[in-house]
């Protein structure tokens, strides 16, 4: 129980400093309301208390809570003021740009059961046994363990320890998180330490129809919400310690941050959170690194096509990408130093003769594709009715902000495709136990899209 309330108590130490770092972001302006804030809160937190950990290799220092958690007393500090504007503004803000006068309906109702149903039960699997997928232990928590029980970096985690292990090249927000809360549980607990997985998966859920919510009625969002919360995969991955729902969390928030400044150029502070959350996700594993580019391709092509703003434009995609590149910086720099390097993914062979080469891979791609999005087991009837609600509003689906989320869509797929065909592993295998993987990274997006053309052509 002392390990439980210890957990506990980390947690809100996490989101306060998540709040705080927000706070300052986000100044007295508006955009987001309280429970948004929460959910970006606790993810922000923690990617930044794992950032600091990183920075411990350099300074030599060990994993001590003081001087894990010292520094950010300065920064809440900084933040009070700005918080407490933030606190009122967002209490005294509506809730969404369009509001409910009427009590729920039966089908509100129903719906909201059933997403707290689906969320206690991932609280519930994921707590009923420790860690013990594959890819949970073999690649994140076995490093997680080595640093609980160094107390710190030995000296050759990075130049021989880590590279034992497989991947050892995927970014350590995780592991790092991991190592955390064992430290300040003060065991080795790989059964509580599963509360990180479920929590994102809360965060996500807020974020979904938070940002639905805002241009729809709350049965609208809680319907499209449920669409989501409901999908076997994700639920899944809510309680197996893979790190495919933080990144899906990451790239969400960063996302919808940058398609509603897209909306809305005045609301800069968006833009400044979501190229934060796109760094962590990025931090968190390596294809985020790609969500990365994808935002800042999307945001360079919004400021091409809006006439009088291209300079403009391209100074806050430069930011932008400044922004990222200073959260990832230390995790590059660490990589390069170390000579660790992806063991699947060869970057020497993207060039346009080894393309083509490899042109012949885009049918069993096709073919996986089609697997996955006709498959009931893992996605019930999501992806078929995703495609009728596009379909269905093909004439509202590409204007507007709608535009740039199927291009952000099509860049994410377009890479993912590249990833498959300039990979040295064989690309059935690669595609039977990766693609509905990478399907979660954008689902929460496609989510997202088809609500927003779904409004315009009929809402619940």
């Amino acid at each position: 129980m002392t390990e439980l309330a210890r957990l506990i108590a980390s947690i809100a130490i996490i989101t306060v400093i998540g709040w705080a770092v927000l706070s300052i972001i986000l100044s007295r302006r508006g955009g987001f309301s309280l429970a948004e804030e929460l959910a970006v809160s606790y993810g922000l937190g923690l990617g930044f208390i794992t950032l600091e950990m990183l920075c411990f290799y350099f300074l030599k220092l060990p994993f001590k809570a003081a001087y894990i958690l010292s520094p950010w007393l300065v920064v809440i500090a900084m933040a009070l003021p700005a918080a407490k504007n933030r606190l009122d503004s967002v209490l005294a803000a509506p809730k969404s740009a369009k509001r409910d006068s009427k009590k729920p309906g039966g089908l509100a109702v129903f719906l909201l059961a059933a997403i707290c149903a689906e969320t206690f039960y991932a609280f519930f699997r994921a707590l009923i046994k420790p860690l013990e997928s594959y890819d949970a232990i073999a690649i994140y928590a076995i490093k997680a363990k080595i640093l609980y029980f160094a107390r710190a970096f030995p000296a050759d985690f990075f130049t021989s320890t880590i590279q034992l292990f497989p991947h050892p090249d995927y970014p350590l927000n995780i592991p790092l998180a991991e190592t955390f809360f064992y430290n300040m549980m003060g065991a080795w607990n790989d059964q509580l330490v599963k509360l990180i997985f479920p929590l994102y998966f809360v965060a996500l859920i807020v974020m979904c129809y938070s940002s639905i919510r805002r241009f729809a009625s709350r049965t609208h969002a809680l319907l499209f919400t449920f669409f989501l919360s409901s999908i076997p995969q994700l639920t899944a991955y809510a309680t197996n310690g893979y790190l495919d729902l933080p990144l899906a969390f990451y790239y969400f928030t960063s996302a919808v941050c940058l398609f509603r400044w897209l909306e809305d150029r005045g609301q800069t502070q968006l833009l400044l959170v979501s190229a934060v959350m796109a760094g962590l996700a990025g931090w968190t594993k390596n294809e985020g690194m790609m969500f990365c580019v994808v935002n800042i391709a999307v945001l360079a092509v919004y400021s091409l096509q809006v006439k009088g703003y291209r300079l403009q434009g391209m100074k806050q995609a430069a930011i932008y990408t400044g922004i990222t590149v200073v959260i990832l910086a230390p995790w590059l720099f660490i990589k390069k130093a170390a000579g660790i390097e992806n063991s699947e993914i060869i970057l020497a062979n993207l060039n346009p003769a080894n393309l083509f080469r490899q042109l012949w891979k885009i049918k069993p791609i096709l073919y996986e594709f089609q697997k996955q999005f006709f498959g009931p087991k893992k996605w019930n009837i999501f992806w078929p009715l995703a495609l009728f609600i596009l379909a269905a509003g093909y004439k509202v689906a590409f204007k507007g902000v709608r535009k740039y989320i199927a291009l952000s869509l099509a860049l994410t797929i377009c890479g993912y495709v590249t990833f498959y065909m300039i990979s040295k592993v064989d690309v059935h295998f690669f595609l039977s136990t990766t693609w509905s993987r990478f399907l979660l990274h954008f689902l929460p997006v496609v989510v997202y899209w088809i609500a927003l053309v779904a409004k315009d052509e009929v809402e619940i």
